[in-house]
């Protein structure tokens, strides 16, 4: 047997150091892919797969307002009125029929409203777009200060309210889902100027549209998102996930592999950069901790470098899409008066 000279014990040690650290390093990797892979998965499921969880099913009667009802058998409101708290509701209203459809065939529902002032089918009309896991319901706390002077249409997007399920993509489809909307508008009521007031996502989907969509006279922006990796990122943030910046990459991955869509093409920051000098009123929450703490001011910014008459409110007191009501008296002066502004008087 051939002699072997004994192993340097400090070649050992490098060896045994060596094996630990190339370990450790592949625990960490699999910790990681791992703390990432939920993260895509869950956070995905959250933005695509949820449907509406809201349980408001007041309708435009119970404020005692004349109203049409859009693509579904208004008989079906029947049923609701027996409700004894109409913002918790146990019935359900009926289902969206196919006489209004956006992208993909999903049938879409809504409200007509006519003003109480009496404008007429061409009077200025405002189209207003509920948020994620809202409905049009819970838009009628604004439509209130909205209703003597302007014709008002009040929809469900995708997957909320009386819309058909389908996947909800922050922006990308709900676009042409407003656009569906107002081809119905301007087909069955001719108004001669439409604004859009849109919440959260439904602030990311009216720009979207607003984008290629020359009708559209006036924008109001509430609680909106400049990017949809910031509002994920604020989110992680608040909910104690650590990571949270390469984390909302993962969700938007997550959200293509998915369905297949890339719900990041729907940024607002690049819509409303591509307005054609239409005015922008943006409305922030300053205890806001549903997107990014800066995204109401890269907003405006980037409308203003646009050419956009473009001004920006903040309520302090308002958290994600409160500021109707935490700075309800503010707010309804900022609304009316920057429509009082841009858009002609009726007749």
């Amino acid at each position: 047997m051939p002699y072997q000279l004994p192993q340097d014990p400090s070649t050992e040690r490098r060896a045994r150091i060596t094996a630990w650290v190339t370990f450790a390093f592949a625990a960490v990797l699999v910790a990681l892919l791992a703390y990432f892979g939920y993260i895509a998965y869950e956070g995905s499921r959250q933005l695509a797969d949820a449907p509406s969880d809201s349980t408001d099913c007041r309708t435009p009667a119970m404020l005692g307002w004349e109203y049409e009802a859009i693509n579904y058998d208004i008989g079906t409101d029947a049923a609701l009125a027996a409700e004894a708290d109409p913002e918790n509701c146990t019935a359900r209203a009926g289902s969206a029929g196919d006489a209004l459809t956006g992208p993909g065939g999903v049938g879409l529902a809504g409200w007509y409203i006519p003003s109480a002032g009496g404008s007429g089918p061409a009077g200025p009309t405002v189209v207003l777009a509920h948020g994620y896991g809202s409905n049009k319901s819970n838009m009628l706390d604004r439509a209130a200060m909205l209703h003597g002077a302007y014709n008002l249409v009040i929809f469900d997007f995708r997957n909320h309210g009386q819309s058909a399920a389908s996947a909800t993509t922050q922006g990308v489809r709900e676009a042409g889902d407003v656009r569906a909307v107002i081809d119905w508008l301007e087909a069955a009521k001719g108004p001669d100027q439409i604004a859009l007031l849109g919440v959260s996502m439904g602030g990311a989907s009216v720009v979207n549209e607003a984008d290629r969509d020359e009708r559209i006279d006036a924008l109001i922006l509430e609680s909106t998102h400049a990017t949809l990796a910031n509002a994920a990122q604020a989110r992680l943030d608040r909910a104690g996930y650590p990571l949270s910046m390469p984390g909302s990459w993962a969700v938007l991955l997550g959200t293509l592999i998915r369905i297949g869509e890339d719900v990041s093409a729907a940024d607002p920051v690049q819509a409303v950069g591509r307005l054609d000098e239409r005015p922008v009123l943006l409305i922030s929450g300053a205890q806001d901790g549903s997107i990014g703490p800066n995204d109401a001011q890269d907003l405006l910014a980037a409308a203003e470098e646009a050419g956009s008459p473009a001004e920006l409110h903040v309520c302090e007191a308002a958290g994600h899409a409160q500021a109707d009501d935490a700075c309800a008296e503010d707010y309804a002066g900022w609304v009316l008066g920057f429509l009082q502004r841009v858009l002609a008087p009726a007749g």
